[in-house]
């Protein structure tokens, strides 16, 4: 059977015939050369671990993100937990005295006493000086003197073991009852770590739980005398204003302490750190692709920041995020 085709027709079914051929043969084309595409290598880790390099196009490289590191007066933010343990309030009686409130009854109980054996030990000491001036003068027997003398040490003994707990909780209660109608405290447990840094007088930032959105202004009132064993802090007292008596005993807060950077450290991101074996580690890239483990000192840290004294200078390239991958590939993991 044959078909008579116009030179038109046989022109257009010509070309689409070649047209087909063609897409085929492009094909094939793209088929070999995606054969011969190799896919990147493995990074190479030399230099016992502390130099790694990923090839071009490496899909390990698409993780790992760097920062230029070094502002002067760059600061960290020390924060610590805190509560409010007490706060000057007026008296209900409304004669004008103003009494202390206390987070908690066990507290109120030793101020209580400290007061009380205050007051005992005046009365001692005056009867002291008396009975004194009457054994002088023969008046009175030396057994007055001796029960006088007796009374005054154990009251005296009585008011240091109600001071020791006070100070103990980090309050000093000599001025607990000599301060403004408006005075709160809130006490906090700093790391010994970060006492170095920390002195009396320092002025702080306090943001309460109860109040997201306000921050009150705060000194650094005292250090405690002591460092607890378990957790490793000392107390630190600081003092606000609570205006408008909004703030309660027993209310959480969070103290910033800012620690202003200086000479030749530098700040950067906590998540940079690693640490292996007891020693802080960071990942600075030297060129693309190509990163350097180094050996760090820390300072002062908070949840998000850290004080590099040692081992990183300004301008460095810093690994921020996938240090994680690096310190496997570095130490084997």
């Amino acid at each position: 059977m044959k078909f008579n085709l116009s030179k038109k027709s046989r022109f257009w079914l010509t070309l689409i015939v070649l047209a087909g051929m063609g897409s085929v043969a492009s094909l094939a084309i793209n088929r070999g050369q995606k054969k011969n595409v190799r896919p990147p290598g493995k990074p190479i880790v030399s230099e016992n671990g502390e130099r790694i390099e990923f090839k071009e196009n490496s899909p390990g490289l698409e993780i790992i993100k760097t920062i230029s590191i070094g502002k002067d007066g760059d600061f960290v933010n020390v924060e610590a937990p805190a509560r409010l343990i007490a706060t000057m309030a007026p008296s209900v009686s409304g004669d004008g005295e103003r009494i202390v409130l206390f987070e908690s009854a066990e507290l109120n109980d030793l101020y209580v006493g400290y007061i009380h054996s205050k007051n005992s030990l005046n009365r001692s000491r005056k009867n002291l000086a008396r009975i004194q001036d009457m054994f002088k003068h023969r008046v009175a027997t030396e057994k007055d003197l001796v029960e006088a003398e007796t009374n005054a040490d154990n009251d005296a003994a009585e008011l240091a073991e109600f001071e020791g707990k006070l100070r103990a909780v980090g309050l000093n209660p000599a001025i607990l009852g000599k301060s403004g109608p408006r005075t709160a405290w809130i006490m906090c447990d700093v790391p010994e770590s970060q006492l170095q840094n920390l002195t009396k007088g320092k002025r702080v930032k306090v943001k309460f739980s109860s109040f997201p959105d306000k921050e009150w202004n705060g000194i650094a009132e005292a250090l405690g005398d002591n460092v607890d064993p378990y957790t490793r802090t000392v107390k630190v007292r600081i003092e606000i204003m609570n205006d408008g008596f909004k703030l309660k005993p027993g209310m959480y807060a969070v103290v910033k302490f800012p620690e202003e950077t200086s000479g030749e450290s530098v700040v950067i991101p906590f998540n940079s750190i690693i640490t292996v074996e007891g020693k802080n580690y960071v990942f600075v890239e030297e060129s693309t692709g190509e990163f350097f483990r180094r050996e760090v000192t820390l300072g002062i840290s908070s949840r998000e920041r850290v004080n590099v004294l040692e081992g990183l200078t300004r301008g460095d390239r810093v690994v921020v995020e996938g240090a994680i991958l690096l310190k496997g590939l570095s130490f084997g993991f």
